[in-house]
């Protein structure tokens, strides 16, 4: 079987695309694939999906594969860009990567197994990519799970901050305490952080929230108040807080999770 053929069986692209061109090269423990389309396909505009017509080809681009055995597999192509009627010039999906990706879809799945089980450092060495190159990946798989994620907005949540860098460097994290899952990171530890996350829901959705566990931050405090209706009786402190256990906001008062 030639190495074409071998690889149009690997790759498995949907038509009109195919391998065209096969380059070893040992010493650098490198394999490189040209893919091309062939024939007369009917091209879709990425925006709206209405049947368009091509107009030209973008530079070629460079995608990193699955390794081939030990060897770091390239995918080469230049992607067709459509003339659209609405949207004007736009580059056509491509079957194997995700827009401005570097990456085909195949090697992203393997560096998110990865990078679920270690470090991004550790990841990017296995993975041979740089470290910039493994965040860019994780950033992209939490983008889509965001997107494909329905909407909820839960009727207990926990707010709290986490320092994520040196130099004191903080971000605001909004959890659903009942099914355990992240629903909002915003930067700082500050009011308007919170804020972000009260800003995406509607007025109905604010009534639903009953409880809101935290710490005695004052910008967290004056955030929930702000925000919800009767905030200030939604506020539950965190157990061993160290508060006093009630304090008062204007007519309300605020109860803490720590008992005798």
């Amino acid at each position: 079987m030639r190495d074409i053929d071998l690889y149009r069986q690997i790759l498995g692209l949907p038509a009109p695309w195919t391998v065209t061109r096969v380059e070893l090269h040992v010493n650098e423990q490198r394999v490189d694939l040209w893919v091309e389309w062939q024939g007369m396909p009917t091209w879709t505009c990425p925006a709206c999906q209405a049947a368009v017509s091509l107009y030209d080809h973008a530079d070629e681009r460079t995608w990193r594969h699955l390794d081939t055995c030990q060897f770091m597999t390239y995918l080469h192509a230049r992607p067709p860009r459509v003339q659209c009627p609405t949207h004007g010039v736009r580059q056509v999906r491509l079957p194997w990567a995700e827009p401005d990706s570097r990456f085909t879809a195949l090697f992203e799945r393997l560096a998110i197994d990865v990078l679920t089980e270690g470090t991004v450092k550790g990841a990017a060495r296995i993975l041979r990519i740089s470290w910039d190159a493994a965040w860019g990946i994780m950033e992209r798989a939490v983008e889509r799970g965001r997107l494909a994620k329905k909407r909820h907005v839960p009727a207990l949540i926990g707010v709290d901050e986490k320092a994520v860098a040196k130099g004191h460097t903080y971000v605001t994290i909004v959890c659903d305490l009942e099914a355990g899952t992240v629903e909002h990171v915003a930067d700082e530890a500050s009011q308007a952080s919170l804020d972000t996350y009260f800003a995406t829901l509607t007025n109905a959705e604010r009534e639903r929230i009953a409880a809101v566990a935290m710490d005695m931050s004052q910008a967290y405090i004056q955030s929930v108040t702000t925000n919800l209706p009767d905030g200030a009786t939604k506020i539950v402190f965190d157990r061993e807080c160290g508060a006093p256990h009630s304090r008062s906001y204007g007519e309300s008062s605020v109860m803490c999770a720590c008992r005798d």
